[in-house]
């Protein structure tokens, strides 16, 4: 028999104490429990994401309980701040910056940008030679100038 909603685990209402941590316990508990008896009905999937799915309709039912668990005490005292697990990278020596910026050296001689029209066709025919074809048109125009 399919459950007449989907189960819900909220926490919202929870704080750090022992009591609390219990109640955590005891609401995965009951979440796990009625996920694993709507997973039992074989009309759910798991998404790439470890979400169960209903197949007929694809709305999201909820995590996969074995995946999305609540982290016991036991595994909550093994983290650390972020600035204290990233110190031994900060701590390790930097490469000294060098006085070049990098890129391509400036020219002697830089373009400049401007706007030209042109006939469609020319502009096709010009496009038409391929990657480059700006610098193309800049040699085509030097030459038909005289330069």
């Amino acid at each position: 028999m399919k459950p007449s909603k989907w189960p819900s685990f909220v926490t919202r209402d929870l704080g750090d104490t022992a009591k609390d941590s219990e109640e955590m316990d005891r609401r995965w508990a009951k979440y796990k429990q009625e996920m694993n008896a709507l997973i039992a009905t074989g009309e759910f999937h798991l998404d790439e994401d470890s979400w169960w799915v209903e197949t007929a309709t694809g709305e999201l039912v909820g995590p996969d309980p074995e995946v999305e668990r609540p982290m016991t005490d036991e595994e909550l005292n093994t983290l650390r701040p972020v600035d204290e697990a990233q110190r031994p990278l900060a701590n390790k020596r930097q490469p000294a910056k060098s006085a070049s910026k990098g890129g391509r050296p400036k020219s002697a001689n830089p373009k400049v940008s401007t706007t030209l029209r042109l006939d469609p066709d020319l502009l096709s025919a010009l496009r038409a030679t391929g990657k480059g074809w700006q610098s193309r048109a800049n040699e085509l125009l030097r030459k038909g100038m005289g330069l």
